[in-house]
């Protein structure tokens, strides 16, 4: 099937309230960038009101190749993996398998009662016991202490280097490590802070990835397959691509993947990242953001309740919102489950609506889902260090297209 035919009914922009002439600034500025070397190609697409109502690309898929960017190109999702862990969480507490009060070691012991390192006057840190344990619920909003490791206080930075947690990121160790290797080395570390207290991006949803291997008592790929890309129909999704579809990995340009390590996608790795490990598609990924939000539902297969897809989209964080050293939503969002989510149409400065969610990856892509404009919006391309950028462009592109 053409990849054009196989992303559902097609509209004019008009059609479902938005204007091609403004739209059409999108498409310009795909081509811009690839015109002035800052990505070699890229996929744009928004849906509105049940159809597809706009589709851009420009460039190349692989540079070394000159071959177009096609419709159905692979991208490395990295942090647009969390969303899709965060609903085969909702999917495996909708069963009682776990519930997102429960103290995650409940699954993974070895994360039982660890201390908290609090930062002292000469650069160095002290242990304190934790005030309470790290929750499921704390891994699927980054409150768990669990961090990043390239963010946040110099000792826990340091920590972090020497048991070589960096090294779980995307390199060939994911051929000979597991994720239940990195629950062992984080066992050995401070949390970086108390429980519930502080938003800090890092490492909660590679944790969370081993934690539903445990509760769903599957691996994590044969979990997601069976919860989220089976039902949803995307074939294209996962965590290896066939070496026969690897004519279809969008790579980034030379001079951008210089300093970032591209492991081999064409055979599986042992270590499943439930943070940041999988790949998909345009299409594939509308299937996805269709069924948020459808609350639950996609072409009458339903993967969550509308409740559970009400509470992945709430605010989480309450007092604690915006804190942190590198808070990634920004000014005016909180922090649901696996997404931001807008708190009121002001004290932002990116256009949106209320409720309106959204994520992204490390390679530049991001997407957007918006229940009150019944709209979504998908940015892929692989550009590395500059994902806020364009997910924040993409957005103010597609929201000044509305006129109904």
């Amino acid at each position: 099937m053409e990849p054009e035919t196989d992303l559902g009914d097609l509209a004019t922009p008009e059609e479902v309230g938005l204007s091609s002439a403004r739209l059409a600034r999108i498409e310009y500025l795909l081509a811009s960038q690839v015109d002035d070397g800052q990505f070699p190609g890229a996929v744009a697409l928004v849906f509105r009101r049940g159809r597809v109502a706009y589709i851009a690309r420009a460039g190349m898929v692989t540079p070394s190749t000159g071959t177009p960017m096609p419709l159905d190109a692979i991208f490395r999702i990295y942090s647009m993996t969390k969303p899709i862990t965060s609903v085969a969480a909702m999917s495996l507490h909708e069963e009682g398998l776990l519930d997102l009060s429960d103290p995650v070691g409940r699954f993974l012991p070895e994360l039982a009662n660890l201390p908290v390192g609090e930062s002292t006057s000469d650069g160095g840190y002290r242990l304190v016991t934790a005030e309470r344990e790290m929750t499921v619920l704390d891994l699927l909003r980054h409150t768990s202490g669990i961090v990043g490791g390239y963010f946040g206080t110099p000792w826990i930075l340091k920590l972090y280097e020497q048991a070589g947690i960096r090294e779980f990121d995307h390199t060939d160790v994911a051929f000979t490590t597991s994720t239940q290797d990195l629950v062992t080395a984080l066992s050995t570390l401070p949390l970086a802070m108390q429980p519930g207290s502080h938003w800090e991006y890092g490492r909660s949803g590679d944790v969370m990835g081993r934690l539903l291997e445990i509760a769903g008592g599957r691996s994590l790929d044969a979990l997601l397959d069976d919860r989220v890309f089976t039902p949803l129909g995307m074939a294209d999704t996962g965590f290896f691509v066939s070496p026969q579809q690897a004519h279809r990995i969008a790579q980034p340009a030379e001079s951008f993947a210089a300093d970032t390590v591209l492991r081999d996608f064409t055979s599986r790795p042992t270590f499943l990242s439930g943070g940041s490990g999988a790949f998909s598609t345009v299409r594939d990924y509308l299937r996805f953001t269709r069924m948020l939000l459808g609350m639950g539902e996609l072409e009458g297969q339903r993967v969550l309740s509308r409740k559970s897809v009400e509470l992945m989209t709430s605010d989480h964080l309450g007092t604690i919102y915006g804190t942190g050293p590198d808070y990634m939503p920004r000014d005016g969002y909180t922090f649901g489950l696996g997404v931001a989510v807008r708190k009121e149409p002001g004290l932002s400065d990116v256009l949106g609506s209320a409720g309106d969610f959204w994520w992204l990856g490390r390679g530049s892509t991001s997407f957007f889902v918006d229940p009150a404009e019944d709209m979504i919006g998908l940015f892929m391309t692989q550009r590395y260090w500059r994902a806020r950028h364009y997910q924040r462009v993409f957005k103010n592109l597609v929201y000044q297209a509305v006129i109904d």
